[in-house]
């Protein structure tokens, strides 16, 4: 009797235990849709790579999990999660992928991907457990799949980027691509589908995204299999859209802060935390408690009623509690409780934070308007004009506009050089006309507007930036002063010679002119870091290029047919040449601190050194192991001495104080290599003296 009573209750029990299992393994075994398609950011905004093809040069931490050149839909290698995940209400560890924009969990599947066409869902071409983004396709060389890990535990984020990829059976090239991303959120096991970036691409550009668990669990985003990209082709998240799936059932209440739009540089003193929230909840908010928290301190919180915030609607937010800034790097972080009186359902999406940087004056900003063009390229000729009906009706120091011409497309530019083809490297620029505005914004030149241009100034400088140059005949020299107004551990300094208009190089689209061209870099295209920085202490940097050899009009912008620095140039007028420098971050966000356009100073003749020296006489010439310099200073100064080789390097630089009357100086040239080099002296006032000389041994 009593075995067969606990037999009874054992199965009772049992029964009761699969009950619950089911119970539970049902409530998460469905999924609700969060549509923020124009949301101009990623998920939680923790991915701020570039986005842009994969290389050596792309940003740390991307690997390759499937190559390019697909001419069939091919599966990945089966690849391991890097952390705990729940599909479906059920723990799945590994996965592969397919060129045709599928991820499964079904590692043993032996279906064929899906073609290259989106395909509705259910599908029996698609294995059950799969997250489809199907008609994406890798037929291209450089069509890959990368996957990434950003964030720390426990809400980690995984990322399996279609880097490149086209659309359809039509492949990507220099003109067409297109990036999408599928996201695996840790702990809240949230699936995202990141619409990243699209270029070319005008009408055949539309997936089928949405997850199968099988063939009755189905969760599409509306108007799949025709669901169109809505991406533009900035290379930053400023212009992307995602499409969350979340676990479970819609809540009530889920409000989330998408925002925080107080300045990335801001004033000592008091600042605003403003931002914008989002409700992800089924009930509209009419209040909630509003709080922040800088740098992990007290909560400060307000109560905010009067509102009416519906699903999925925006609403701005301000915090009536200013929050008093101090000086240098600073944590903010925003979120909404108390919604209508009750719990947020999910916590994990309700926190967004931002880096904020204190600065200690305000500075004008003079923004750098980047432009990369070519005069081979029809659409840059009305982005051009687009970008001269603005910048030339404002004062022309309110600005610093840099024109880097291109290698494409066609046979591009023949004022295109190593250099402009890697600054537009540095931005993962693969389609042009493109414009960058002080490092952040990243558009066609033609969507540049007036109100872009007045919110690019409308910011505070985070350095001092300012210098002069000269063009002594075919030698320029630049001396550049900055001034860090934060806290900042490093930024480079990039100083670009521009020609103000050059001719020479029209080709086929028909501009006749070209403005701010290029013509070198100083050093080169990697600038110059700057470290050992201290808020608010002046430092200044010297730099020379000597143009060498003849003119040479290239045929086109091809690698072969570039200009040789070391040997020739493509300068149409020295007389017309300037210099332009700009800070800039050396961070992932590629931030310009500040710009600047450097002053001319009168050149002057070898004996015609007014103000400071005189009489140079530069002994023995050829030198060996020293080069004697004897001048006469007009007043007590302190000059700076360079030897530059023949290829633009500065070999020697000192900077030598200087007595009134007849002074004997001397540069240690024992270690420099047999060679022509150039000597300049440079005062105080930047008026300067070129000879040549010649090194032997």
């Amino acid at each position: 009797y009593y075995s067969k009573i606990q037999t009874k209750f054992s199965m009772k029990k049992l029964f009761t235990i699969l009950v619950m299992v089911l119970c539970y393994q049902t409530s998460f075994a469905q999924y609700y849709l969060i549509s923020s398609a124009t949301a101009k950011s990623n998920p939680d905004g923790i991915n701020v790579d570039a986005e842009g093809p994969f290389s050596a040069a792309s940003p740390n931490g991307w690997k390759q999990i499937l190559g390019g050149t697909n001419t069939k839909a091919t599966w990945s290698s089966i690849q391991t999660l890097p952390f705990a995940f729940n599909f479906g209400g059920g723990p799945v560890t590994q996965f592969k992928v397919s060129s045709s924009g599928v991820m499964t969990f079904a590692i043993n599947s032996t279906l064929a991907p899906v073609d290259y066409l989106p395909v509705a869902l259910p599908s029996a071409l698609v294995p059950d457990s799969s997250i489809c983004i199907s008609g994406l396709s890798g037929l291209g060389a450089n069509d890959l799949v990368v996957s990434k890990v950003f964030g720390k535990a426990p809400k980690r984020q995984y990322w399996v980027q279609f880097n490149s990829y086209g659309y359809g059976t039509t492949a990507s090239d220099g003109t067409n691509f297109t990036y999408w991303g599928i996201v695996l959120e840790e702990s809240s096991n949230n699936i995202y589908v990141v619409d990243q970036r699209t270029g070319g691409y005008p009408t055949t550009k539309n997936v089928s995204v949405g997850i199968q668990q099988n063939a009755q669990n189905v969760f599409t985003v509306p108007t799949s299999p025709n669901l169109l990209s809505v991406a533009g082709t900035d290379a930053t998240p400023n212009d992307n859209g995602f499409y969350a799936f979340k676990p479970g059932s819609q809540p009530d209440y889920d409000m989330a802060a998408s925002e925080i739009s107080t300045p990335f540089f801001a004033v000592l003193g008091n600042n605003t935390i403003d931002g914008k929230l989002k409700n992800l909840g089924s009930k509209t908010i009419t209040s909630y408690d509003l709080n922040y928290v800088v740098d992990g301190g007290d909560t400060i919180t307000a109560n905010i009623s009067g509102v009416s915030i519906g699903f999925l609607s925006t609403a701005g937010f301000s915090h009536p509690t200013p929050w008093i800034a101090t000086k240098g790097g600073h944590t903010i972080e925003v979120w909404a409780t108390n919604l209508n009186g009750n719990k947020d359902a999910n916590p994990f999406d309700d926190k967004i934070t931002k880096k904020v940087f204190i600065v200690t004056e305000k500075v004008q900003r003079k923004p750098l308007l980047e432009v990369y063009t070519g005069s081979t390229c029809p659409p840059c000729t009305p982005g051009n004009a687009n970008f001269h009906s603005i910048v030339d009706n404002k004062p022309a120091d309110d600005y610093v506009a840099v024109k880097f011409q291109q290698n494409f497309p066609g046979v591009g530019d023949p004022y295109c050089t190593n250099e402009t083809v890697n600054r537009r490297g540095f931005y993962a620029i693969n389609s042009i006309p493109r414009m960058e505005i002080n490092g952040g914004w990243d558009g066609n030149a033609n969507a540049f507007t007036e109100g872009l241009f007045e919110g690019s100034r409308n910011l505070f400088a985070q350095f001092k930036l300012e210098g002069t140059y000269n063009v002594d005949t075919t030698f320029v020299s630049a001396k550049i002063n900055y001034s860090p107004l934060f806290d900042a551990t490093s930024a480079r300094l990039y100083v670009a010679i521009l020609e103000n208009k050059t001719t020479k190089n029209a080709k086929s689209n028909g501009e006749k002119e070209f403005f701010q061209v290029v013509k070198k870099m100083i050093p080169n295209e990697n600038g110059t870091l700057l470290s050992n920085l201290t808020e608010g202490k002046w430092d200044t940097l010297s730099l020379s290029f000597a143009f060498k050899g003849k003119y040479r009009l290239g045929v086109d912008g091809a690698v072969a047919n570039r200009i040789d620095h070391t040997k020739e140039h493509s300068v149409e007028e020295f007389s017309d040449l300037r210099v332009v420098a700009w800070v800039q971050s050396t961070e992932a966000d590629k931030q310009v601190y500040q710009a600047a356009n450097l002053s001319k100073k009168v050149v002057l003749g070898a004996n015609d050194l007014p103000f400071s020296v005189n009489n140079i006489l530069a002994y023995p010439n050829p030198a060996t192991d020293v080069l004697n310099i004897s001048l006469k200073a007009e007043h007590q100064d302190k000059l700076t001495l360079l030897l530059v080789s023949a290829n633009g390097t500065v070999s020697k630089a000192i900077d030598q104080d200087v007595v009134t009357g007849q002074n004997q100086l001397q540069l240690n040239t024992a270690n420099l290599a047999t060679g022509l080099y150039y000597l300049s002296i440079i005062d105080s006032n930047n008026n300067s003296h070129t000879q040549a000389v010649m090194i032997e041994r």
